[in-house]
């Protein structure tokens, strides 16, 4: 016999939903298109990462995200700073009398 008629099991491909990993499953074929929303592009992006790596992304982000709310503040506070209180006043709408 030839060696290319003999089977060689180790050469074997298995495909990934016997290895325990189950493919996404596809969505039905339609006509219609599919709306990408941030819940959804927040998902592909998390399901490449670790749970660690997401718990670090978040620390970031938040801190960044309360870095700027403050440093808008800081930048309001200064610059209503040489304002009267009257002038604070009358940005906000409240009436001083």
């Amino acid at each position: 016999m030839p060696p290319s008629t003999t089977s060689d099991s180790s050469t074997t491909i298995t495909p990934a939903s016997t290895r325990g990993h189950l493919p996404p499953p596809l969505p039905p074929p339609s006509s219609s298109r599919i709306p990408v929303t941030p819940a959804v592009l927040r998902s592909i992006f998390a399901s490449s990462r670790t749970i660690l790596e997401e718990r670090s992304l978040s620390r970031v982000a938040f801190f960044r995200f309360t870095g700027f709310v403050l440093s808008c503040l800081a930048i309001s506070l200064a610059a209503a700073r040489g304002r009267g209180i009257k002038a604070g006043a009358g940005l906000l709408g409240v009436g001083v009398v």
